[in-house]
């Protein structure tokens, strides 16, 4: 009888440590709300009335996409000579955490340097989130949650791909941008050395 109360004590505890392991998992907004303070990072909100976009330009289903995202959180980490490793301690982690089966990938983008993953956290049809994991050469690396309520996936992508043909004034972007210290040419090309020097 003791033996098998013995196990019993031993099976609870073991369920104990396993559930408090789980809960204690990195989120992506845990890691997010850690990172705000930490010397290195960049970290801002978006209203997406900043982008600028004229909803009416665009299709009833791109429309209510659109309509579904309510802001965008941005962090960054500026990539710099004397913080390589504390860089690649960052983009390990986040790569981690981006990893759990929670977040399901949408596509991957390689090329002119840069590198990124877009993935959704929810179900297709009502999406809690989109995230952007990217890192460029020599730049840095950076992470946005895009939020809002319901989002659908194939309305998403239909909004994508309607804004790139859409003249939009980046006006809102860069005024944002040059208050978090990230100077942004006439051209739109963000200056790397005014990233690394932050």
């Amino acid at each position: 009888m003791n033996k098998i109360i013995f196990k019993i004590v031993l099976f609870t505890m073991a369920a104990v440590v396993a559930l408090a392991s789980c809960d204690t998992d990195p989120t992506l907004q845990s890691y997010i709300v850690d990172s705000v303070d930490k010397e290195g990072f960049i970290s801002t909100s978006i209203p997406k009335t900043i982008l600028g976009i004229d909803d009416s330009q665009l299709s009833e289903e791109a429309k209510k996409a659109y309509r579904s995202i309510h802001k965008v959180n941005l962090l960054m980490y500026p990539k710099t000579d004397d913080k390589t490793a504390a860089f690649e301690k960052e983009t390990t982690q986040l790569s981690d955490i981006l990893d759990n089966e929670d977040y399901h990938l949408l596509m991957t983008h390689n090329g002119q340097g840069m590198k990124a993953k877009f993935l959704y956290q929810g179900d297709k049809d009502a999406i809690d989130e989109i995230i952007v994991f990217g890192m460029a050469e020599g730049t840095g690396m950076g992470v946005a949650r895009i939020l809002g309520k319901d989002m659908n996936l194939s309305g998403m992508m239909k909004m994508m791909k309607e804004l790139e043909n859409l003249d939009i004034n980046p006006t809102g972007i860069k005024s944002m941008l040059g208050g978090i210290g990230i100077d942004v040419g006439d051209a739109g090309e963000i200056n790397k050395e005014a990233v690394k020097s932050i």
